[in-house]
């Protein structure tokens, strides 16, 4: 990493240090929003960005490391910490699963299948009432000490944010980033050089969605719930379009994404009830005149 970028991030970091704490506990709630949308955004760009794999039900996983969380601390009664570290596990076996089906597919049924899957696991969520609440979902969720105080959970989201993301960081960098690369390039040449693009595109998608999973559970140890619309098909649509308007070809991008669809909900809803056709609006806008995102590069070459 050259100073200049080394120097930006480190002024990001500060930013995201400081910032959000002189803030009242509504705008804290709204920062770790934007954190774990920003994971889960960058969860998604890993298989989209990277790897060239439209996936039209990413937001499965993000709702099953949510009701991971969920069910294991309501209905098992089981510690914050176990209830935290089974969110990426629960996404990402569900994800190995989905993977060994969905990576015999290319393009458009790659799409379709992740999506007929989405449907499934929404589904199972919405009926299974003993297990998820149906309808109602799970609610009651509380954090433990001085994580109940919004700051210091902030704090904590952020830490682990930030360490999600470097782990992502070290992965698009090292030749397992590369590989991924040349394969959503011309996967027949790579797998001509004798590489399994199939097992590294598996690979890929089961560490997509653990990160998601991830993004989910701490997510749903914020709001203090789970509902099982965060499965629904509409709600893959989310990380498409921040890590759109972020930028798909840098890394930094669906962080920008995440925190400007964020902000802009936020501020458009608390005015009119008509928000979504001035978020619309907004993000048309923003697609037509920044085609490469609002991070992205003119050379259109995945960032660093």
């Amino acid at each position: 990493m050259s100073r200049t970028k080394l120097g930006l991030w480190s002024v990001a970091a500060l930013l995201f240090l400081v910032a959000p704490l002189g803030l009242g506990a509504f705008w804290q709630f709204i920062a770790i929003e934007a954190l774990v949308f920003a994971l889960y955004a960058m969860s998604f760009n890993l298989l989209l960005g990277y790897g060239g794999m439209l996936s039209f039900g990413h937001a499965a996983y993000f709702g099953l490391g949510a009701y991971g969380v969920g069910i294991l601390m309501a209905k098992l009664s089981a510690p914050f910490w176990l209830a935290l570290l089974a969110a990426p596990v629960v996404a990402a076996v569900s994800a190995a699963a989905v993977g060994y089906f969905s990576v015999r597919l290319t393009g458009i049924y790659f799409a379709m299948l992740t999506f007929a899957f989405q449907m499934l696991f929404f589904t199972v969520a919405l009926k299974a009432t003993v297990l998820t609440g149906g309808d109602d979902g799970i609610v009651g969720l509380t954090r433990p000490g001085i994580l109940v105080d919004p700051a210091v959970y902030y704090l904590f989201v952020l830490f682990i944010t930030a360490l999600a993301i470097g782990l992502l960081y070290r992965m698009v960098n090292a030749p397992f980033g590369q590989t991924l690369r040349a394969i959503r390039d011309n996967a027949r040449r790579v797998q001509h050089l004798g590489v399994h693009t199939r097992a590294h595109c598996w690979l890929t998608f089961v560490i997509a969605g653990a990160f998601a999973g991830l993004a989910g559970g701490l997510f749903a140890l914020s709001t203090g719930s789970v509902f099982p619309g965060w499965l629904d098909w509409t709600a893959s649509a989310t990380p498409i379009v921040m890590a759109v308007l972020g930028g798909l070809r840098v890394f930094a991008g669906p962080i920008a994404g995440a925190f400007v669809f964020v902000g802009l909900e936020t501020v458009i809803s608390g005015h009119t009830e008509y928000w979504p056709l001035f978020m619309g609006t907004i993000i048309i806008a923003l697609v037509l005149l920044l085609p490469g995102g609002i991070l992205g590069t003119r050379s259109g070459r995945v960032g660093h």
